[in-house]
């Protein structure tokens, strides 16, 4: 449950912190400055409330957070989403704002994935924690911590704590990664301090739910790890399964084998193959772990530091001068998506992002002018040849 700020800010004095931050303060500031003037200076409210990817986020949130309570069974569960998902249609939101056929294409997509995941998720056993508040304090500094998913696991007579966060997005890689990871280290960082748990003893990690691990054995014996997306399990393991159908101990017919390779990619499962072939592959859901080590924690802790002391430059300069170009970041195709997709400001309010549609636009009427130009002089050619 989220703690109300005369709360927060006791436990702030308690901790002898004077700023107080969350992960998505932060994220804000470091993702786009002007949203951050907006939403944490100006204290606007957002003015787009179409986009489904938050919705859809808490609301597998909650129906996670009811199975693990006990409150619902797994068919509950995905009915739980089914319902939040039926709602969420009639209500217009958008999983592309910018054209309908991409909009619908993702959107079936998203959902064929969640929906698989609902019915599939294995249970995490255990001595389970829901929703924990743990602040952790960098200098003067408390970040608020909410976390998702808590839980202990014993290997080798050694107890480990697994953090781990739900997630509905596409998942992190390479720059992506890189910008996100800091919130899982923030998490295993707090949980550190509180519990004085060994770093090595702490696993932090996303779970990507629209994604499944699976395990191959190769043709020359060895494993290997593919990562796929949920509605397409059928289709990404065709290839490996008429390789081991091919061996398969029950000498099957080439018609018999095309069969067995058109209904797993309509059931899209491989749970009707013969046993000699399911047993080559392990499908698992999708966890990815962070690396929490001593300096992965100090880069995180220095730029948060380093971060909030620019935030705070610019609160003041502001402050003096109103000016809000002080807060100004450009827009730019990079990221646009952002921007048209997910944020929660139009660009009536966000001026860069206007900006960036503008120039845009007057770049495509430049190019339209340019066609209508070579036209006319193809006209006028033609006219000579006639």
């Amino acid at each position: 449950m989220r703690k109300q700020y005369d709360e927060i800010k006791k436990i702030a004095k308690k901790m002898k912190c004077s700023e107080i931050y969350s992960w998505s303060k932060y994220n804000c500031y470091k993702s786009d400055p002007y949203t951050y003037y907006l939403k944490y200076i100006l204290k606007l409210p957002e003015d787009r409330n179409d986009s489904i990817y938050a919705s859809m986020g808490s609301a597998s949130h909650d129906a996670i957070e009811s199975f693990y309570k006990n409150e619902v069974d797994r068919n509950e569960m995905a009915e739980k989403f089914e319902e939040k998902l039926f709602e969420y249609t009639i209500a217009g939101l958008k999983d592309d704002r910018s054209d309908e056929d991409k909009n619908t294409n993702i959107g079936n997509k998203y959902e064929a994935c969640l929906r698989h995941f609902f019915l599939n998720h294995e249970r995490i056993n255990g001595d389970v924690r829901l929703e924990m508040f743990i602040p952790a304090k960098i200098n003067n500094i408390m970040m608020q911590c909410y976390i998702d998913f808590i839980h202990t696991e014993m290997k080798d007579n050694i107890k480990y704590l697994y953090v781990t966060d739900w997630k509905t997005s596409t998942a992190y890689k390479g720059e992506k990664y890189e910008h996100e990871k800091g919130q899982l280290i923030l998490y295993g960082l707090a949980i550190h301090q509180k519990l004085k748990i060994p770093l090595e003893q702490i696993i932090v990690r996303w779970a990507f739910l629209k994604y499944v691990n699976v395990d191959c054995i190769q043709a020359n014996g060895k494993s290997k790890t593919r990562l796929i997306e949920r509605n397409d399990i059928g289709n990404s393991l065709s290839s490996s399964a008429k390789m081991w159908l091919k061996k398969s101990v029950n000498k099957l017919t080439e018609t018999e084998i095309e069969l067995y390779l058109e209904k797993i990619v309509t059931e899209n499962s491989i749970d009707c193959l013969p046993e000699d072939v399911t047993d080559k592959f392990v499908i698992r859901d999708c966890y990815v772990e962070v690396p929490l080590t001593e300096e992965a924690i100090k880069e995180l802790t220095d730029n948060i530091i380093e971060t909030v002391e620019q935030i705070k430059i610019k609160e003041n300069d502001y402050n003096e001068t109103k000016d809000e170009n002080i807060w100004w970041q450009e827009v730019t195709d990079k990221n646009s998506y952002f921007m048209n997709t997910l944020s929660g400001y139009s660009a009536k309010l966000h001026k860069p992002y206007k900006e960036y549609l503008e120039a845009r636009d007057l770049f495509k009427n430049k190019e339209n002018e340019s066609e209508k130009v070579e036209e006319d002089d193809m006209e006028w050619l033609n006219g000579l040849l006639d």
